[in-house]
């Protein structure tokens, strides 16, 4: 029998250690809210998991002991729900193994990139929630049954929040090199502060700041803390439609963010008010342009951004619309 109020058992199921790190911020944001709330990550729970994983390769997240390390964990904690983080990259040993268990525990999929035709993955799931309404037409082209959802990213506001120091007036972009990515870049009229990998040839040429390497979470908090505006433009290989990550966490560290125009953005934020949106070179520069005009114009929107991701677009507010969705 499903548990009701904060006795619901909820188990998080996917890989750890993620750009976006979803496990660990719906995870921590479940047991915030009261849920008695575990993690199991096929690429290791635990220390000596991980590094035995890591010594296998792909090969350990199907390995008898991994799989039977889960058996042990659905049965020492009896989850109501399994919220599957990433849900055609979790194998089908773990769908099957959860069908099996005599209480059979709800399980909704999160989808967060393009997904391959995958249908026993997704047809082992009680709802599918996707971060990009384009997988929506994917999913039906796929013939999927399960029911399925728009449910965006979100932000960790307790991690990402605002700073003390003051803030620099240079355009920042903490993002991997794409195609598209490089051709926004290129396009700025004004020297930007570009981080992440695979940016030599940019760092080369001398234009821009370039620091070519990944940088971790807490520096990526106080750059966004430290930095006047955040530019963001989607990675063209994952999404097509959907918002990633720095839609939401340079505005919870109250950073005005300056998006690619995306057909979700209006799903999520009110363009030009709380987040501002480009569609062309000249959009972009114009932007950048005047927010060196007009600071407080910046700060305004930055302002109304933040109030608008701690009132909708937190992980709190996602494990919410799951349970809710799921009827618990």
């Amino acid at each position: 029998m499903m548990q009701s109020g904060m006795s619901l058992r909820i188990l998080l199921l996917g890989k750890r250690g993620s750009l976006v790190q979803w496990l660990e911020n719906l995870h921590q944001s479940s047991a915030r809210l009261g849920y008695p709330t575990r993690t199991f990550a096929i690429n290791g729970e635990s220390w000596g998991a991980r590094i035995r994983a890591k010594w296998e390769g792909s090969s350990a997240a199907t390995s008898p002991w991994m799989l039977a390390r889960f058996e042990r964990a659905l049965h020492d904690f009896h989850p109501d729900v399994v919220l599957v983080v990433g849900v055609f990259g979790v194998p089908l040993e773990y769908y099957r193994i959860l069908r099996d268990q005599p209480w059979r525990p709800l399980i909704a999929g999160l989808v967060g990139d393009r997904f391959p035709p995958d249908q026993e993955r997704a047809d082992r799931c009680d709802r599918l929630y996707f971060t990009d309404s384009s997988f929506f037409q994917l999913a039906a082209a796929a013939g999927f049954a399960t029911p399925s959802h728009y449910l965006p990213l979100a932000v960790d506001p307790e991690a990402f929040r605002p700073g003390q120091m003051r803030r620099r007036a240079e355009l920042l972009f903490i993002a991997s090199r794409t195609e598209f990515r490089e051709a926004v870049v290129r396009g700025l009229d004004t020297p930007a502060y570009i981080i992440g990998t695979d940016w030599s040839a940019l760092a080369r040429e001398g234009f821009h700041r370039v620091h070519n390497r990944k940088i971790g979470r807490g520096v990526v908090i106080r750059r966004y803390q430290r930095h006047q505006a955040v530019l963001n433009a989607n990675n063209e290989a994952n999404t097509a439609y959907g918002l990633n990550q720095r839609s939401f966490e340079p505005l919870a560290c109250g950073a005005v963010v300056i998006n690619d125009d995306l057909l979700d953005l209006p799903r999520c934020f009110e363009p030009g008010r709380e987040i501002l949106v480009y569609r062309n070179r000249d959009e972009l520069n114009a932007l950048v342009a005047r927010l060196r005009r007009e600071p407080d114009w910046g700060a305004q929107i930055a302002a109304a951004g933040r109030r608008r991701v701690l009132a909708e677009h937190t992980y709190g507010h996602r494990i919410r619309a799951i349970l809710a969705d799921l009827g618990l």
